[in-house]
């Protein structure tokens, strides 16, 4: 009888270059970084370009593991669109792996592709576990869970920098009590109160991150507080404050992008959750904690609220610290 190779050893054979149309907001594009380091281990010798964007560009664009970095913005011209699916087709991908469900791998015809629609079982809740399940589809068995961002050496150094600049010093815990939507922050009093006891109790030096626009409530917890912290709002870019991250004992934060930062660092997060879902969302890490209340209407996934925002005004400092 002649030897056939089985379909794996055929797949492995002809996937020289791949796409992987990740999604656009920082926190969402590292919670697909796994599939990442899957296609990696199952394709060493493979070419590995990533379709991001703009927001989470920073993730990828220093690491080692991508050949080219295309940034793709939805809100870009039909034309552009239609000139960036042409220079897509002439890279002839063998297989594109769409976590954002678009249409491009039925446009640009790679041999192997990610479903178009994919369902999901019941008991696959995570964004990490349902994203690497459809690695499951392409008959890839061999998952690799834990986040991950490539944080340069000059990105450590300028953390150590700064760091010194501003005569801090470890332990560091780090506080983030800004988050995107308003209906996702924990109270300012609370995060004031957890802050100084962490300071009075546990030594530590409290370290606020943010961007610009969480200077108003950053702002607003540091005025509610006894002792003095460290303000580094706008002070790093999205590696280096991983690096910061990297260097710090503890991450308090509501569910945002800096808790997925310091997951794929390795940094143990206490996260604050209210109508947003901690099975989908949450930190990873073995040591990591979720605290919320569980309401009746808590998770409700929603942009509004009908009950005074009380899943996160319940929340007492005192649970938290």
């Amino acid at each position: 009888t002649t030897w056939k190779p089985s379909f794996r050893v055929v797949f492995k054979t002809q996937v020289k270059r791949i796409l992987v149309i990740t999604l656009s907001n920082i926190g969402d594009v590292i919670l697909t970084t796994p599939v990442i380091a899957t296609l990696s281990k199952e394709f060493p010798a493979s070419r590995i370009d990533v379709m991001v964007g703009p927001q989470g560009k920073e993730i990828f664009d220093r690491d080692p593991r991508i050949a080219k970095l295309i940034v793709y913005d939805k809100h870009m011209p039909v034309a552009q669109k239609r000139r960036l699916q042409l220079k897509l087709k002439k890279l002839r991908y063998d297989l594109v792996a769409d976590l954002r469900n678009t249409l491009f791998p039925l446009l640009i015809g790679p041999k192997f592709r990610t479903a178009t629609i994919q369902r999901f079982p019941k008991g696959i809740m995570h964004s990490i576990d349902k994203h690497l399940y459809r690695m499951k589809s392409l008959g890839i068995k061999e998952l690799e869970r834990s986040s991950y961002i490539y944080v340069p050496s000059e990105d450590e150094e300028y953390v150590s920098r700064l760091l010194k600049e501003l005569n801090i010093t470890d332990p560091i815990v780090v506080v983030n009590p800004g988050a995107k939507s308003h209906l996702k922050r924990w109270t300012p009093e609370g995060f004031a109160e957890v802050s100084d006891r962490l300071v009075r109790e546990c030594k530590v030096n409290i370290v606020f991150i943010g961007l610009s626009e969480d200077e108003e409530v950053v702002n607003d917890v540091i005025k509610k507080m006894k002792y003095v912290p460290y303000n580094l709002i706008n002070k790093t870019n999205t590696r280096q404050l991983a690096g910061l991250l990297k260097r710090s004992r503890l991450l308090i934060t509501n569910d945002s992008a800096p808790l997925h930062l310091a997951c794929a660092v390795g940094t143990k997060v206490l996260a604050v959750f209210g109508p947003t879902d901690a099975k989908r969302y949450g930190p990873t890490g073995e040591f990591d904690t979720v605290i919320n209340k569980r309401l009746a209407c808590s998770p409700c996934e929603s942009a509004t609220c009908n009950y005074n925002y009380e899943c996160m005004k319940l929340i007492s400092p005192d649970l938290v610290f």
